[in-house]
């Protein structure tokens, strides 16, 4: 892949060393069309965001992948469905940003995570992504003055990861990173499957919750009650489930495809213009896998 740096990418390149530390000054570097490119961004969902911050620092913070899907991208799901009052994941549309009352939310309950002796791996193995514990008008200010870069008055998941890996990375050198760099096809093919299987887990879970529902009324007696419980017993046999399986198939070939096709994106890294496919593909493997374990063939 050619290293040379559009005219676009070119403007933000004054900035790239800017900010390395964090604070107000790395935000104020980014040119219009830059800052364009970063709205552009963190208008997509929390997973995109991420994707997008991992294709450009692939080479820096491959090792924290599994924290950023695991723990963080589960943590600003549940501080936004917290938000919007919802409880079932299945009924939950994700979203690409929070205000900054429920970002103190979400710092709050990662910090929580983080805490807990039941998660002690996470800090011995994931250092770098480890929060920093503030009370909550020092959090708040930080948020305002460090982390949100386009002064919406929002966090969204892409200003979180900035801020949080800020070592390594500032905005101005992930625009200039990651601009101009599209969305490969079978990359695309094989995350528009995997949202196919989100839809199908949607229906499934939906009449699993319905039935359950149904089984349960006049004390679970009855003629209505009763089928119920007797469809509930069938669901893993019945078409929605058949469909949920064919989406997780196609999905697998989609997904083996784009690797097949796109592994081992060459790139180099720290230099502008220098892009990777590999925070993609590893987040869509890595997606495929948890949806496999929770609504794939169950071994006998």
């Amino acid at each position: 892949m050619s290293q040379s740096t559009s005219p676009t990418a070119k403007k933000v390149l004054e900035g790239i060393e800017v900010g390395k530390k964090g604070g107000a000054s790395f935000t104020e570097k980014l040119a219009p069309d830059a800052m364009a490119f970063f709205n552009q961004v963190a208008a997509q969902s929390f997973s995109q965001q991420a994707v997008a911050f991992l294709n450009a620092y692939w080479f820096e913070l491959s090792t924290e992948a599994e924290f950023i899907y695991a723990v963080a991208w589960d943590t600003i799901k549940y501080a936004d469905m917290h938000f919007k009052g919802i409880q079932l994941v299945y009924k939950y549309d994700e979203g690409n940003d929070l205000d900054f009352d429920i970002g103190l939310y979400f710092y709050e309950q990662l910090c929580k995570f983080c805490e807990d002796p039941k998660n002690s791996k996470y800090p011995a193995t994931y250092v770098k992504s480890m929060p920093v514990m503030m009370t909550a008008l020092k959090r708040k200010q930080e948020l305002r003055e460090k982390v949100d870069v386009n002064f919406d008055g929002r966090i969204s998941f892409l200003e979180y990861l900035l801020y949080q890996y800020q070592d390594y990375a500032n905005p101005a050198d992930f625009c200039t990173r990651s601009m101009g760099h599209d969305e490969h096809p079978e990359i695309k093919k094989a995350r528009l499957a995997l949202e196919e299987v989100n839809k199908r887990i949607r229906a499934y879970e939906e009449e699993k919750a319905r039935l359950t529902a149904e089984s349960q009324q006049n004390g679970g007696q009855g003629v209505k009650a009763l089928g119920a419980k007797n469809m509930l017993a069938q669901i893993d046999a019945g078409p929605l489930k058949e469909e949920l399986n064919k989406a997780l198939i196609t999905a697998e070939a989609a997904v083996r495809i784009a690797c097949k096709k796109y592994g081992g994106a060459a790139g180099v890294p720290g230099q502008g213009g220098a892009h990777s496919s590999e925070g993609a593909l590893w987040w869509l493997n890595r997606d495929l896998e948890e949806k496999k374990r929770r609504y794939g063939p169950k071994a006998k």
